[in-house]
């Protein structure tokens, strides 16, 4: 009983009191116990994070690899003038 609610202090996780005892929320639990994976996920994949941890929660993670997130387009407009600064980002960025 130790080891848990030490767990749940260390992830923030309230621990509720009635008579019958204590507990905690279900999905309070499932948020806590996943947030690892989340922002995991978050920090890997952008906003298309929860297509992943939709797979990862219906066990069909190895459908990830044919998921592949759409690549941004950034539109870069800047041409470098000096002789350095093009020898560093090339003769044109556009």
């Amino acid at each position: 009983m130790r080891s848990i609610r030490k767990w749940c202090v260390k992830n923030q996780l309230p621990i509720y009191r009635d008579s019958s005892g204590e507990f905690v929320n279900e999905k309070e639990f499932e948020l806590a116990y996943n947030l690892p994976i989340i922002l995991r996920l978050k920090n890997q994949f952008g906003d298309y994070w929860q297509d992943y941890y939709e797979l990862y929660l219906n066990g069909k993670l190895h459908e990830a690899i044919t998921l592949k997130p759409p690549t941004s387009k950034k539109n870069i407009s800047y041409t470098p003038k000096g002789k350095l600064t093009a020898k560093i980002f090339g003769e044109s960025r556009k």
